[in-house]
Formats: structure tokens, C-alpha cells, sequence
């Protein structure tokens, strides 16, 4: 066994029983800038095939202990991107056959010319070339899917999922192994609500009955937030007979952000609305309200006995109490926004709620995703709306039931869920919850918790998820202005429900 040219050069392994095709094939390497690794047994060539990196060899096809093919099969199973060139002084079809079983690359007929060696370099060379081309745009395809800021994935008629990138882990929170392959993995993860139109939008794009195409929906994280996604499907190549599809390519695009902005815009030409109107329903009619007011308050005191008086002066009560509340809704509301930290905030609210939860029987489970960063937020303000909302809660759970509270980012913004079972009927229009027109009580209500958010700069949303109910808190990360008495509390335009 010869181990002959410098270390830096590019190995190529030669075999044959011939010591002068040897050393011919070692000083045509060697002049190409190779380095030659010569062997005249096929023991030695396999010690070779161990301990050098070599990818490409000359074998001849006769060699003591076993053939050229057979020394090819052992060579390529150690590593099968070797190139290997036979070299043969007579071939048959079974050597043929044999050697395309095998893998080999090309052939010298001997006796050979130089010519032929350089002509096999340059195929090789080539080939080398075209391989890496290849694994290039493998690498770019991997790097790509795997690295796209959106869920990739191939989807089976049974809902499953014979891939999907690590895009997975960041959108719904699991690792891509412990989804592929479970039947109706996708399906599960869906809301409720959107499952059934999801799922006959795809068996009908399975059976042809319509094209694919965009999809929005709600999926389900791991840790139970719901997210907003944009799901796009198509069939990948050449369908089956009859145009069926065996599994559709698709897409899923986490769009939460997007839904919020827009429904902070929608807020906000509400509330646009809202306060034009109910300023001008103030004016119009506290005018007429104090006189009617005042006419009942001399009746009352002129016929004492009288019920019919009595009932118009304590309406006219009343509706004095929803102008005082319409007033105090619009008037201007003074925050200070600073850098705090959510989960400090919340954990003061689950400490002063604690007590009254545990007197009722009832039990608040807080989960804060870890490495949340400051808002900001005016940190008085969010602490009230926190004990509003938990003391909402507690108005419509029993007692064992649970509530939980869950903060988590997204890309843009933090949401931060109070979910809580309710047996009691909601109003069939979620947004007068909202509304500063219901009989109050001692806390500052839902409208203002609504009305403080939107000071922030979030988005206080509500949703039904029987038998639970949601209150959704969404918070930006980051504000681009400071706020202001006016910003803080515009008289009509910062507070309008979504609906």
C-alpha cells in the first residue's frame, strides 16, 4: 500500500494488481494536482476507505480476494457519494448490469490512454460540481422552510401532518416531531367555531369540488390562547387520476396583530360616534330633564300622597344618574405612562383579590410567559382594571370554579386573557358591555376598564367560549408617543367598543 502526494491535495484512490498501471495512474494524478492513494489489494483500498476522505477511485475490475464491483459496493456504503471508475480489459452485460447495481460512475477499457484518465477527472469534476449545486439548493430550500416566519406544512386528507417546519414551535408552541403523523392534529387545534368551515374547505379541495385558497381561522396555542391565522392551501405537483389530490402543501400566518390593529380601529371610529352622540343626547336632554325635575318636585311636595309624582321625580333621578355617568365617561382622564412590569402588576392583583377568592371558594391561576419586557403603561390604572375584571369574574362563577389569567406576547403586542366559566346569559351584543349606560355599582365598571385600555393604547375585547367567557386585554409593546390629558381621555374619540 502507497500513500503518495502532499495532504492539501484532493485524494484519489487507485487499485490494481498492476504495479506499473500504478505508478502510471500515480504520476498522472500527481501532475493534475491530486494525491494518489495506491493499493494493490482490495484490504488495503477498504483501510484507505476508513482513514481518508477521498471521493473518488479507480478499481480494477480483477483484484485478488474479491472483484472490482464488489470492493464498489463496500466503498460506497461507507460513503455513497463516491464516485467510482472501473477499470476493465474486457467487459460482459452482466458486468454491466452489475455495476449500475452498484453505483459505478463511468469506465476505462484497458489498455488505456492518459487521455481517458483526464477525460474520467473532468466527469468527475463535473459531477462533483452538479452535486454540489444541488446540495446547495437543498441547503436553500431547507434554510428557507425552516426559517420562514410562518407555518409550512404538507396536510393529509385525515387532518394529519406529514411535515411542517420549526415555524410550528414559535406559532402554536409544539415541536414538529410530536405532530407529524398524528391523524387530525390540525383539525384539534382549530376554535370550535371554525372548525367545521375548515374542515369542509378542505375535503372539498380533496375531491375536487373547489380550488384552494386562502382560509382565515383561529387555532389554539398549546398553552390555550387563541390566535388569529391566515391558512393557504394548494396541491403540489401532478394530482392522482381524476384530479384527486394525495396531500395538500400549505401555509399558516399568524395575522393576531393585524386583527387587533384593525379592531383598535374600529374602536376608534366608534368611539368617534359614541361621543358625538352622546354628548349631543347629554345636552338635549338634561335641558328638559331639569324642568320636568323641578315641576315633579313641586307636585310631589304640593300632593305628597301622590304615586304618579312620586314615580316621575325618582325617574327623573335616574336619568340624571346616566348623564352624571355619560359625563364622568367623557370627561378627561389623567394617566402617566412609565416602564412596568406586567407580571409584578398582575401579582399584586392576584395578592389583593386573593382573600375574597378564597372566602368564595373560587381559585385564580395566573400563567405569565417568562421573559415578558416592561410596558408601557400606567401602572395604577392597569392594576384597577385587573381587580375590575377579576371581580367581574367573581360575580359570575360558583363557587369551585376556576379563573385564569394568562399573559403571552406576539409580535407586536401583549395580550393578557381573563377566562372564567359563566352560567348567566350575556348580552346578545357583547359591545354594550362596554356601554356607560347600566346601573353602577362601587368599581369603576366595564366602560372605564375599556375606556383606561384604550388610553394605553390597547384594545379590551370580549368573546364567548362556552361554557367560559373571555375578557382580552391587547397591550402594545411599545408606544411611539407619550400620552397626553387629551390623548389620555378624548371626550369621544378613544373608547369605542369592538363589536
Amino acid at each position: 500500500m502507497h500513500d503518495e502526494g502532499l495532504a492539501s491535495a484532493e485524494p484519489i484512490l487507485v487499485v490494481d494488481d498492476d504495479p506499473d498501471i500504478l505508478d502510471l495512474m500515480g504520476e498522472v494524478l500527481r501532475q493534475e494536482g491530486y494525491s494518489p492513494l495506491l493499493a494493490s489489494h482490495p484490504r488495503d483500498a477498504l483501510a484507505f476507505g476508513e482513514s481518508v476522505p477521498f471521493s473518488l477511485a479507480f478499481l480494477d475490475i480483477e483484484l485478488p480476494g474479491m472483484t472490482g464491483l464488489e470492493l464498489t459496493a463496500r466503498l460506497k456504503a461507507a460513503d455513497p457519494h463516491r464516485d467510482v471508475v472501473i477499470m476493465t480489459g474486457y467487459g460482459t452485460l452482466d458486468n454491466a448490469v452489475q455495476a449500475i447495481k452498484v453505483g459505478v460512475a463511468d469506465f476505462i477499457r484497458k489498455p488505456f490512454s492518459i487521455e481517458d484518465v483526464f477525460l474520467c477527472l473532468r466527469r468527475h469534476r463535473e459531477r462533483q460540481a452538479f452535486r454540489e449545486r444541488i446540495r446547495r439548493a437543498e441547503q436553500r430550500y431547507a434554510d428557507l422552510v425552516q426559517h420562514a416566519p410562518m407555518m409550512i406544512f404538507s396536510l393529509r386528507k385525515d387532518f394529519g401532518l406529514g411535515f411542517v417546519n420549526q415555524a410550528c414551535r414559535s406559532v402554536l408552541g409544539y415541536e414538529p416531531p410530536e405532530v407529524v403523523d398524528r391523524e387530525g392534529w390540525l383539525l384539534e387545534r382549530v376554535v370550535e367555531e371554525d372548525r367545521v368551515r375548515l374542515r369542509d374547505h378542505v375535503r372539498a379541495v380533496f375531491d375536487g369540488l373547489c380550488e384552494p385558497g386562502f382560509l382565515e381561522c383561529r387555532l389554539r396555542h398549546r398553552e390555550g390562547h387563541v390566535l388569529h391565522c391566515l391558512v393557504k392551501t394548494f396541491v403540489p405537483g401532478s394530482p392522482l387520476r381524476g384530479g384527486r389530490p394525495r396531500h395538500l402543501e400549505g401555509i399558516a400566518v399568524d395575522i393576531t396583530d393585524r386583527v387587533l390593529l384593525e379592531k383598535a380601529l374600529v374602536q376608534k371610529e366608534k368611539l368617534k360616534t359614541l361621543g358625538a352622540v352622546a354628548a349631543e343626547v347629554a345636552h338635549e336632554i338634561r335641558n328638559p330633564l331639569v324642568a320636568i325635575g323641578g315641576f315633579a318636585r313641586r307636585l310631589h311636595m304640593r300632593y305628597p300622597e301622590s304615586v304618579e309624582a312620586a314615580i316621575i321625580l325618582d325617574e327623573c333621578r335616574r336619568l340624571e344618574g346616566i348623564l352624571d355617568r355619560i359625563r364622568n365617561y367623557l370627561s378627561p382622564v389623567e394617566i402617566t405612562l412609565g416602564e412596568h412590569s406586567l407580571e409584578e402588576i398582575l401579582g399584586r392583583c392576584k395578592e389583593l383579590m386573593g382573600l375574597e377568592l378564597e372566602r368564595r371558594g373560587m381559585r385564580c391561576r395566573l400563567e405569565v410567559e417568562p421573559g415578558l419586557a416592561p410596558l408601557p403603561v400606567d401602572a395604577n390604572g392597569l392594576l384597577q382594571v385587573f381587580i375590575n375584571l377579576v371581580r367581574n369574574a367573581i360575580q359570575a362563577m360558583h363557587k369551585g370554579d376556576e379563573l385564569v389569567v394568562r399573559a403571552y406576547a406576539s409580535a407586536q403586542h401583549v395580550l393578557i386573557r381573563f377566562q372564567n366559566p359563566c352560567r348567566k346569559p350575556m348580552p346578545t351584543q357583547p359591545e354594550s358591555l362596554f356601554l356607560p349606560f347600566d346601573e353602577g355599582g362601587q368599581t369603576i365598571g366595564l366602560p372605564l376598564c375599556y375606556r383606561l385600555i384604550r388610553t394605553m393604547g390597547g384594545v379590551l375585547t370580549f368573546s364567548r367560549e362556552d361554557p367560559h367567557v373571555v375578557f382580552t386585554i391587547s397591550l402594545p409593546k411599545t408606544r411611539e408617543r407619550s400620552a397626553t390629558t387629551e390623548e389620555a381621555a378624548p371626550s369621544a374619540a378613544e373608547a369605542a367598543p369592538s363589536g
